[in-house]
């Protein structure tokens, strides 16, 4: 298994599966990578090369998709996801 480093909450297989079974389109799945790392909407665009429009465009999408109302929801949503799916695997993350 992939070792997480400090900045990291899930390893790149976990992330893979989260990406697959939320299907993510590859936009929305790397600016919702970078916001698990924390960066602010000018710091995903610069590391996906994208406006920070288009950044805002794509968190609001992805708002709307998993009805929630700002990134924090989102980032307990999908931590919230994947908790369950583990432990619906017997996985006891």
């Amino acid at each position: 298994m992939a070792l997480v480093s400090e900045t990291e909450i899930f390893t790149e297989s976990e992330w893979l599966e989260i990406v697959n079974e939320l299907s993510l389109p590859p936009r929305q799945a790397g600016v919702m990578k970078y916001l698990f790392l924390g960066h602010s909407d000018k710091q995903i665009a610069m590391e996906l090369q994208i406006s920070v429009p288009t950044v805002r465009t794509h968190l609001s999408r992805l708002f709307s998709r998993f009805d929630v109302q700002d990134r924090t929801e989102l980032v307990l949503y999908v931590f919230r996801y994947f908790r369950k799916n583990s432990r619906a695997n017997g996985c006891h993350r």
